[in-house]
């Protein structure tokens, strides 16, 4: 399934590392919020929000032909309201062996992160790394006095998006008759989502591609949040009993939810925010969902992006096999509602 869920604007953390010279960079480390199917980084930033940061993540991609066996990562509190100067947060091995990209997270013990100074610091086989430093800050948060605010769904309202999809080398789509993909092998079309009328079972929202219908889906705003009730895709129909939630009311974060689509298949759920989101306006406080479904070989993830008073500005979707990508989509709005 890859219905649910939210990268931002912001700038990266990249570190170039390994013994060599800036000229020659090996590996990359990016201070991220949460790693996707294909351990790229879920809003690189090297800003996070106060009040809602409990963990977050750095994903690593070595270079061509560089090993390591052991990468040891130490977080530390540099400067942190409440915290001793230099205190070590947690300290983790990651093995590495035989792989080309890995993640490091770091969960609190006592809850969201103080506004402050943070450094990561890492060694590969004993080799130290350059340090990552990064800020804990407030962000304002939105008004948003009742889930209606987070977005319009009257009948009638549309929201366009610029659709891109690229496949990994190798990997042959199966495409509907009569799309072409483009010389660079990326399917680019216009995608729109229009709120087609309204039933006993939600919203009805008809997602096409070029005018092509590709997705039905239901939806409600409830107390629980934005929820869907029903979905129509590739010929077949599911009913959510009870609904999933796209995102959930109240808008406290850091928050984390489940849904079991049957005995064998869970997808997990995160948002956090207030966050930095750009939308058709500009950059606005916003929210981040992020779904992941860890299913072998395969695994998905579905990173969905907030504004309120627009809804979803940014999607992007990716389908991996052993960590490696096989596909990637993104949408990102161009109009408004």
């Amino acid at each position: 399934m890859t219905r649910w869920c939210a990268c931002l604007v912001a700038f990266a953390a990249i570190a170039c590392l390994g013994p060599r010279a800036p000229a020659a960079c090996a590996a990359e480390l990016r201070l991220c919020l949460a790693q996707a199917a294909d351990y790229s980084p879920v809003h690189p930033t090297t800003r996070f929000p106060a009040g809602s940061t409990d963990e977050l993540a750095a994903v690593v991609r070595l270079a061509k032909g560089e090993a390591y066996r052991t990468l040891v990562a130490t977080w530390t509190a540099v400067q942190a309201v409440g915290a001793q100067p230099n205190h070590v947060i947690s300290r983790a091995s990651i093995p590495i062996h035989r792989r080309d990209r890995a993640v490091i997270h770091m969960r609190s013990k006592a809850g969201p992160l103080p506004a402050g100074t943070y450094r990561l610091q890492v060694t590969a086989d004993g080799t130290p790394w350059p340090a990552l430093d990064f800020v804990v800050a407030p962000v304002e948060a939105p008004v948003v006095r009742a889930p209606a605010d987070m977005l319009p769904l009257e009948p009638g309202t549309v929201w366009r998006y610029a659709f891109e999809q690229q496949f990994a080398p190798g990997v042959r789509p199966s495409l509907p008759a009569g799309t072409k993909l483009d010389p660079d092998g990326r399917l680019r079309a216009t995608l729109e989502k229009t709120a087609a009328g309204t039933d006993a079972t939600g919203v009805h929202i008809e997602t096409r591609r070029d005018a092509v219908m590709v997705e039905e889906e239901w939806w409600k705003l409830t107390d629980a949040g934005l929820v869907v009730t029903k979905l129509k895709s590739g010929g077949e129909e599911q009913t959510f009993d009870p609904p999933g939630a796209i995102w959930p009311w109240p808008l406290a974060t850091p928050r984390r939810w489940e849904y079991a689509l049957d005995a064998s298949l869970k997808q997990t759920f995160r948002m956090w925010g207030p966050v930095p989101v750009k939308g058709p306006d500009g950059v606005a406080p916003g929210y981040i969902v992020l779904m992941q479904q860890p299913s072998a070989p395969i695994a998905l993830s579905v990173e969905r992006q907030y504004l309120p008073g627009i809804g979803m500005v940014r999607e992007i979707v990716v389908q991996a096999r052993n960590g490696f990508m096989l596909t990637r989509w993104e949408s990102v709005l161009v109009r408004r509602p």
